[in-house]
């Protein structure tokens, strides 16, 4: 029997990078993501953010593409949030997303990372920080990225 773990670090961010997520509501929209995960053979490990992002550390199946969990993942979590008026001002998600693969001794790091997201942005913005991860990665940030 084969065994692979595939870790991966992915954020992806609102249209416009606008702040349409609502705190008092991230739980019920960070649940019903976990459940489309879930329901891809897909393992959430954490789920975090603010109003404008959400970053998510998981463990993929080998059989799942990322790019198609990710189209899922985005699409029907904006047609659940297009019908609930709790998120009344989501226009959708930006058109890209960020991934990268954690080494399994990292996953504690990044779960840390990742549960801290409201006090990190206390002093960074998202355009500081998606330009860290694309340098930390090796990928040469774009400002065009994730609008």
């Amino acid at each position: 029997m084969s065994k692979v773990a595939l870790y991966y670090h992915i954020v992806f961010c609102t249209k416009g990078r606008e702040l349409s997520i609502p705190l008092q509501y991230k739980e019920d929209l960070y649940r019903y993501i976990w459940k489309v995960l879930k329901d891809a053979s897909t393992n959430l490990i954490r789920i975090g953010g603010i109003q404008n992002h959400i970053h998510m550390l998981i463990n993929i199946s080998p059989t799942v593409s990322l790019s198609k969990l990710m189209q899922s993942v985005k699409s029907l979590s904006s047609g659940w949030m297009s019908t609930d008026l709790r998120y009344k001002n989501f226009k959708g998600w930006a058109r890209g997303y960020f991934a990268c693969s954690v080494s399994p001794d990292r996953v504690d790091d990044v779960r840390r990372y990742i549960i801290n997201q409201e006090m990190h942005h206390l002093g960074h913005n998202f355009s500081d920080e998606l330009n860290e991860l694309y340098r930390h990665a090796g990928i040469e940030p774009d400002d065009r990225d994730m609008i």
